[in-house]
């Protein structure tokens, strides 16, 4: 049967060399789909860990490796879960054998119990997801709008066989193919009998009178959810980063289950993302700045070198809050760390030179209160440096942004006496 490997993010443990060999290989896998910007795996040879992954995947040979974050918490499964958007970068790899328990640190099967809540509130409010679909059919009887050329071609043979074209309103659209294909998906890796029924009938309740779907075309995840069917937004975040693992998607059959990661990093900076909505929300003198390249240096006797490329000349801020004039309120930086680190403040600093940002702050994923500091040098910019740790893995959508919003709000320059 295959072994579940159980590791905290950073943590050296030992291994056997051939277990160093499958680690490095699933590292790869994982790698190839989440295209992380920080190096995932670390080895000596002996010993091994992981680092900005949480939730589980597959190695090689079948068995799983088990990843929990390095900051310590009760119910991090939830709090992941609420981070998630459909842009979200998800690794998901097949798994070839079912878990019965019902682990609070088990990504996976907290997935699947989230995703079948949030999909039973949709078909509960508003029914299944009717789209109009483009139908094409040759019948005697005329149900739509005449293909002239096909039935010029066509009408020696049998001029009463009409091709023709119509839009309807269809319940199996390429949206319903990919919800139900999840669900049932995740049934296959739901933790307890009872979630995992309840996922087979999400499979048929929300494409009703039609097959269930074996599969789905993954382009769709790429696709914006209508408008008019934004209760299924919330399931639509879920569905939407499984569907873009073409692997398993596009041939479900091979897998009794899913295994599924994701990069903690990302998941601060949509933390740092909706608390400053939040508190632009509520504040109408201030906006979201574009969070693009900003120039940091400039060249000057036109020279360049083997390494001009990589040659750090632009900074990109993580978050950005403006005036309505333009000018820069603040900037900031999600660092995923366990610690503060020199590094960390030389960023926030350089950049918020850059964009002439009076206040640099730096977002930690631990819970702790905010701290500032004078900064001497710059020539005010900036002239305040502060520190905030959100507690990442306590998030809960509706609160802690707007807390996180309360605390950014509070030590904004104007707040400040500046």
């Amino acid at each position: 049967m295959p072994e579940r490997l159980y590791m905290r993010e950073y943590k050296k443990q030992a291994f056997s060399v051939s277990r160093v060999h499958d680690l490095r290989e699933g590292a790869a896998q994982l790698a190839s789909q989440l295209s992380p910007t920080i190096d995932q795996f670390r080895t000596d040879g002996q010993s091994a860990s992981f680092g900005n992954v949480v939730g589980s995947f597959s190695l090689p040979g079948g068995d799983v490796v088990q990843v929990s974050p390095k900051v310590a918490a009760t119910d991090w499964t939830s709090a992941v879960i609420q981070l998630l958007s459909e842009s979200t970068r998800l690794a998901v790899t097949g798994s070839q054998h079912s878990r019965p328990s019902e682990r609070k640190d088990d990504l996976t099967a907290a997935l699947a119990i989230e995703y079948a809540r949030r999909l039973e509130g949709a078909l509960r409010k508003v029914g299944p997801m009717m789209v109009y679909q483009r139908v094409e059919e040759v019948s005697r009887r005329w149900r739509g709008r005449l293909d002239v050329t096909a039935w010029a071609r066509s009408s020696v043979l049998d001029p009463t066989r009409f091709p023709m074209r119509r839009d309807e309103l269809s319940v199996a659209n390429d949206f319903t193919r990919g919800l139900s294909v999840v669900a049932g998906l995740l049934g296959r890796s739901a933790a307890g009998s009872e979630v995992a029924s309840r996922l087979r009938r999400l499979q048929n309740a929300i494409i009703p009178g039609q097959p269930v779907p074996a599969h789905v075309n993954p382009a769709v995840a790429h696709r914006r959810l209508p408008t008019q069917w934004s209760a299924f937004g919330p399931a639509w975040d879920i569905a939407a980063p499984i569907l873009k693992s073409r692997s398993i998607v596009g041939d479900p059959g091979r897998a009794t289950g899913l295994e599924v990661a994701v990069e903690p990093w990302r998941l601060l900076e949509t933390f740092l993302d909706r608390s400053l909505e939040s508190l632009v929300a509520q504040e109408a003198d201030i906006a979201i700045g574009e969070k693009k390249p900003y120039p940091l240096l400039g060249e000057i006797d036109g020279n360049t070198g083997e390494w001009d490329k990589s040659f750090p000349r632009f900074v990109k801020p993580d978050g950005l809050l403006t005036a309505l004039n333009g000018n820069v309120v603040a900037s900031f930086e999600a660092k995923y760390a366990s610690r503060p680190k020199r590094e960390h403040v030389y960023q926030a600093l350089a950049t918020a030179a850059a964009l002439r940002s009076p206040i640099a702050v730096l977002i930690y994923p631990w819970f702790e209160p905010s701290r500032s500091f004078d900064v001497e040098g710059f020539a005010g910019s900036p002239r305040r440096l502060s520190t905030i740790g959100v507690g990442l893995f306590g998030y809960s959508r509706g609160t802690s942004e707007v807390e996180l919003a309360s605390k950014i709000d509070s030590i904004l320059p104007d707040r400040l006496g500046d």
